[in-house]
Protein backbone atom coordinates (compact mmCIF):
# COMPACT_ATOMS: atom_id res chain seq x y z
CA UNK A 1 0.00 0.00 0.00
CA UNK A 2 1.41 3.72 -0.92
CA UNK A 3 -0.71 5.79 1.16
CA UNK A 4 -1.62 4.66 4.76
CA UNK A 5 -5.09 6.68 5.80
CA UNK A 6 -4.11 8.15 8.88
CA UNK A 7 -6.68 9.94 11.86
CA UNK A 8 -4.88 12.99 13.93
CA UNK A 9 -6.76 14.20 16.54
CA UNK A 10 -5.43 17.65 18.12
CA UNK A 11 -7.05 18.75 21.50
CA UNK A 12 -9.57 21.56 20.87
CA UNK A 13 -9.17 21.44 17.04
CA UNK A 14 -10.45 17.91 16.23
CA UNK A 15 -9.64 15.25 14.12
CA UNK A 16 -8.48 15.99 11.00
CA UNK A 17 -7.96 13.13 8.28
CA UNK A 18 -4.34 12.60 6.30
CA UNK A 19 -1.81 10.00 5.03
CA UNK A 20 1.37 9.06 5.37
CA UNK A 21 2.57 8.36 1.67
CA UNK A 22 5.29 5.44 0.92
CA UNK A 23 6.62 7.46 -1.75
CA UNK A 24 8.06 10.30 -0.22
CA UNK A 25 10.48 8.80 2.07
CA UNK A 26 9.72 5.36 2.56
CA UNK A 27 12.52 4.21 4.92
CA UNK A 28 11.32 6.73 7.63
CA UNK A 29 7.67 5.77 7.28
CA UNK A 30 8.42 2.42 8.02
CA UNK A 31 10.09 3.31 11.06
CA UNK A 32 6.89 5.51 12.21
CA UNK A 33 4.46 2.91 10.97
CA UNK A 34 6.04 0.39 13.76
CA UNK A 35 5.57 3.74 16.47
CA UNK A 36 1.98 4.25 15.26
CA UNK A 37 -0.04 5.33 17.75
CA UNK A 38 2.37 9.04 17.78
CA UNK A 39 1.28 11.21 20.85
CA UNK A 40 2.75 14.21 22.93
CA UNK A 41 2.22 17.44 22.95
CA UNK A 42 2.25 19.89 20.55
CA UNK A 43 4.41 23.00 20.24
CA UNK A 44 3.77 25.54 17.45
CA UNK A 45 6.39 27.33 15.07
CA UNK A 46 6.03 29.98 12.60
CA UNK A 47 4.28 27.66 9.82
CA UNK A 48 3.46 24.29 11.68
CA UNK A 49 2.61 22.48 14.76
CA UNK A 50 5.30 19.99 15.58
CA UNK A 51 5.57 17.00 18.62
CA UNK A 52 8.43 15.48 19.74
CA UNK A 53 9.08 11.57 18.65
CA UNK A 54 11.48 8.76 19.63
CA UNK A 55 12.86 8.01 15.91
CA UNK A 56 16.23 8.63 15.99
CA UNK A 57 17.41 8.26 11.70
CA UNK A 58 19.10 10.73 9.00
CA UNK A 59 17.56 12.54 6.68
CA UNK A 60 16.02 10.63 3.54
CA UNK A 61 15.11 13.05 0.74
CA UNK A 62 14.81 16.42 2.36
CA UNK A 63 12.55 18.83 0.73
CA UNK A 64 13.70 22.34 0.13
CA UNK A 65 10.01 23.86 0.37
CA UNK A 66 6.98 22.80 2.22
CA UNK A 67 3.22 23.29 1.58
CA UNK A 68 0.32 23.98 3.88
CA UNK A 69 -0.91 20.41 4.72
CA UNK A 70 2.19 18.64 4.85
CA UNK A 71 3.52 16.14 7.31
CA UNK A 72 7.41 16.39 8.07
CA UNK A 73 9.88 14.46 10.03
CA UNK A 74 12.78 16.92 11.32
CA UNK A 75 15.56 13.89 12.21
CA UNK A 76 17.39 16.95 14.25
CA UNK A 77 14.69 17.13 16.89
CA UNK A 78 13.20 14.38 16.11
CA UNK A 79 10.48 15.77 16.06
CA UNK A 80 7.05 15.45 13.85
CA UNK A 81 5.15 18.71 11.81
CA UNK A 82 2.38 19.55 10.18
CA UNK A 83 2.16 22.67 8.19
CA UNK A 84 -0.32 24.77 8.35
CA UNK A 85 1.00 27.28 6.07
CA UNK A 86 3.94 27.33 2.67
CA UNK A 87 7.62 28.13 4.10
CA UNK A 88 10.83 27.82 3.21
CA UNK A 89 12.09 25.18 6.04
CA UNK A 90 15.47 26.49 7.86
CA UNK A 91 17.10 23.08 7.98
CA UNK A 92 16.55 19.81 6.89
CA UNK A 93 12.86 18.31 6.53
CA UNK A 94 11.85 15.06 5.08
CA UNK A 95 8.05 14.96 3.91
CA UNK A 96 6.38 11.76 5.00
CA UNK A 97 2.91 12.65 4.27
CA UNK A 98 -0.48 14.90 3.64
CA UNK A 99 -3.25 16.42 6.20
CA UNK A 100 -6.75 16.91 3.88
CA UNK A 101 -7.98 19.93 3.41
CA UNK A 102 -8.79 21.32 6.98
CA UNK A 103 -5.12 21.72 7.74
CA UNK A 104 -5.53 25.97 8.12
CA UNK A 105 -7.24 24.71 11.38
CA UNK A 106 -3.68 24.04 12.65
CA UNK A 107 -3.05 27.41 13.00
CA UNK A 108 -5.53 27.93 16.26
CA UNK A 109 -3.98 25.15 17.76
CA UNK A 110 -2.36 26.18 21.46
CA UNK A 111 0.88 24.98 22.44
CA UNK A 112 0.81 22.16 25.16
CA UNK A 113 -2.35 20.77 23.63
CA UNK A 114 -2.48 16.75 23.05
CA UNK A 115 -2.20 15.83 19.96
CA UNK A 116 -2.32 11.82 18.59
CA UNK A 117 -1.45 10.44 15.29
CA UNK A 118 -2.94 6.77 14.45
CA UNK A 119 -4.48 4.52 12.13
CA UNK A 120 -7.47 5.71 9.99
CA UNK A 121 -10.77 3.54 10.95
CA UNK A 122 -11.92 4.64 7.57
CA UNK A 123 -11.79 1.78 4.84
CA UNK A 124 -10.53 3.22 1.43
Amino acid sequence: MMRIPLEISIEDIGILEGEFVRFYAPLTIKDLLKMIPLEGFLAKWDYAIYFQIDLKRGAEKIVSKVSGGDILFWPPGPYLLIAFKDATPPSQMVRVGRVGEKYGELARAKPGSRIRISFSSKIT
